[in-house]
């Protein structure tokens, strides 16, 4: 797989807004369709089916479409609307594209259980290029996705994958050695082990070599951009205190949540303010009160834009960890019952052992050791 791809970046205009209309923004499309493309590795006659919003980056399709099918691929484009024959589609699709969308195209519970169904039983492949839809705020959800971050979204798709790899690898490698502990200057004290636990690597290959060793339904959904690495720990493991400065819980703003969790489960939870909306959560579902996973961002370009707050793309970005609450099965945990949230801690300590992972908020980079 060709692990290197030069980038162009295009002249983006920066803007003190929250928002801005995506489909009129002048991207290099070219670019962004190559690295999906290239991430792919498509042989001749993959039937490809292609997600798009005609109002969220719009242009994008075509030119992915294009590529595709110069490449070899059978390639069908439909839009997020509601398809009521989508079993069907799927039952003829080799790979799945999600391209980016906008608020007002979502895919259904319905859709994402028939992908989900259609991953598990090992038919096919997913690339997913949400781009403006994973620009979230540490507490985990979204937040407006401006220009600024198309830059840095571009800037991040151009990276050495194979740097990339060696150093999941080897963080993974660390993790499964030894207990690991996570701690923030809030408070945060987590511990919790791996054991045999799969690891999921998101580095950016979802070649069909690649895909055939998957151990967990999201080792077939390939993120771009690429960085992440993903474990839902023994939830038996899982010790400590989760402290959280600030999140929005419904309407609610929650400020200094502090979550007690013995054995994967929270046993005690506080706030200095919106108690009723955080007991609500936790209460909401019966995976919400228990530890989900562990995330460690390595993408070296994914880097909060001067003057902004939010974390770009899903918190992939160099050594930011996520702790998430809720329903692991998609990366081979116990926890079922919905619940699913993430939350994102951009200035950790991770310890395995006697090595240190990461320090203040900075990877240590283990493959420069003998």
């Amino acid at each position: 797989m060709k692990r290197t791809l030069p980038i162009l970046l295009a002249s983006v205009l920066l803007v003190g807004t929250s928002s801005y209309t995506a489909a009129a923004q002048d991207l290099p499309w070219e670019t962004l369709a190559s690295r999906i493309v290239s991430s792919l590795e498509v042989r001749k006659g993959e039937r490809v089916l292609l997600r798009y919003d005609p109002q969220t980056y719009g242009a994008l399709e075509p030119v992915v479409r294009k590529q595709l099918e110069a490449a070899g691929a059978v390639v069908e484009s439909l839009t997020y609307a509601p398809a009521a024959d989508l079993a069907a589609r799927l039952a003829r699709t080799d790979v799945y594209i999600w391209l980016p969308a906008g608020e007002s195209a979502n895919t259904g519970p319905a859709e994402r259980a028939l992908l989900a169904k259609w991953l598990d039983e090992g038919k096919g492949r997913q690339i997913h290029f949400h781009w403006n839809g994973g620009t979230r705020d540490a507490d985990g959800l979204p937040v407006a996705h401006t220009p600024a971050y198309d830059a840095v979204y571009l800037d991040a798709l151009n990276i050495d994958y194979a740097v990339l790899g060696r150093r999941q690898r080897a963080a993974a490698s660390l993790l499964r050695s030894a207990e690991a502990r996570v701690t923030t200057p809030a408070g945060t004290d987590i511990r919790f082990r791996v054991g045999d636990r799969p690891f999921n690597l998101q580095d950016g290959d979802a070649s069909r070599e690649r895909i055939a060793e998957a151990k967990v339904r999201v080792d077939r959904e390939v993120e771009l951009p690429a960085g992440v690495l993903r474990v839902a720990p023994l939830e038996s493991t899982v010790q400590g205190t989760l402290v959280v400065p600030k999140a929005r819980f419904g309407a609610t703003v929650v400020t200094r949540a502090r979550l007690e969790i013995k054995d994967g489960l929270v046993v005690k939870a506080t706030a200095d303010e919106g108690q009723a909306a955080l007991d609500a959560f936790l209460a909401s579902a019966p995976g919400a009160k228990q530890f989900r996973e562990f995330g460690l961002g390595f993408n070296p370009k994914l880097v909060v834009p001067a003057g902004q707050t939010a974390l770009p793309y899903y918190g992939y970005g160099d050594a930011v960890v996520r702790l998430s609450l809720g329903d692991n099965e998609e990366i081979g945990g116990a926890v079922r019952g919905g619940g699913v949230r993430w939350l994102f801690f951009p200035d950790t300590t991770v310890t395995v052992g006697s090595t240190t992972l990461v320090k203040n908020g900075k990877l240590v980079d283990l493959t420069s050791r003998r």
